[in-house]
């Protein structure tokens, strides 16, 4: 039965995906939520909105039997951090960079879009995490590591489909890690991407931080639910050190300079002339 729900799942997200992502992107598009991208092109932004409804179709096979606690916990993490990551690509201040900056805007008493990025992955974070564990330990680890992963998403979303692939990367270590137990949280976004990724790498829009941040949101419930604490003690420290170097050096430029990374970074993108440009991370 297990696999059947699956089965359905994948299939109600694919329907999603095709169904809303034209529609979604007309929508922006007409509402004038049109960004210049890192080349100076005009992209459609906040497009990471459709995945909320392949995320909210998947889940209803698992619910036929009855609405459980990770189901909720599964529809709060994507709306609110789609919701919240919607405001900053409306409202933002495109000035204020990096953790260290929201962090000062809040010291000085002011509050920033991104301020509040941080405050609901927190708490969002501990919410889950407290549902799963018992222990304060538990919770704080599980809690750090839900909130840089949101921000780690978010950190990669400079590049047509770096974000993506970072979450592609993210979910198959954090499932390794899981022992790829509870995958119906991840199906949806799988399901949802071949219809995605086209537009995104053609620089017709991207995800924003409405997709950016669900993303992130997905893959750090699936590490809270099913890897164990060890593990996620080691990938939240290696997630601390990278935002560390973020907050300091320049991601692309340090992407761009080992050969690996480089070549998954422009893995389906569309080559165009003039792509020289080096986004601060």
């Amino acid at each position: 039965m297990e696999l059947i729900d699956q089965v359905v799942s994948l299939m109600l997200s694919s329907f999603a995906a095709r169904l809303f992502i034209p529609r979604i992107f007309k929508m922006l598009k007409t509402g004038g939520m049109v960004v210049k991208n890192y080349k100076g092109r005009s992209v459609v932004t906040s497009m990471g909105l459709t995945f909320i409804f392949p995320c909210a179709l998947s889940i209803t096979p698992f619910m036929a039997m009855g609405i459980e606690a990770e189901h909720m916990a599964f529809l709060t993490v994507i709306t609110s951090l789609g919701l919240v990551g919607f405001i900053d690509d409306v409202v933002g201040d495109a000035t204020i960079k990096g953790i260290k900056g929201h962090v000062a805007e809040l010291i000085k008493g002011r509050i920033s879009t991104g301020g509040i990025k941080l405050i609901m992955g927190a708490l969002v974070g501990l919410l889950v995490s407290s549902h799963y564990h018992k222990s304060l330990m538990a919770w704080a680890i599980y809690g750090l590591l839900f909130s840089l992963l949101v921000n780690f998403i978010n950190l990669m979303d400079l590049r047509p489909g770096r974000a993506i692939k970072a979450f592609l990367l993210t979910a198959i270590v954090l499932m390794i890690l899981g022992g790829f137990s509870n995958v119906w949280m991840l199906i949806p976004i799988m399901a949802a991407l071949p219809f995605y990724i086209k537009g995104e790498m053609e620089e017709k829009y991207m995800l924003g931080d409405a997709g950016s941040n669900l993303l992130g949101g997905i893959t750090g419930l699936y590490a809270v639910n099913a890897v164990p604490l060890a593990p996620a003690a080691a990938v939240a420290a290696a997630l601390l050190s990278i935002h560390a170097i973020a907050e300091y050096y320049s991601l692309s430029r340090f992407i761009e300079s080992i050969p690996a990374l480089r070549f998954i970074d422009e893995l389906w993108r569309v080559k165009t002339d003039g792509d020289t440009s080096m986004d601060r991370a």
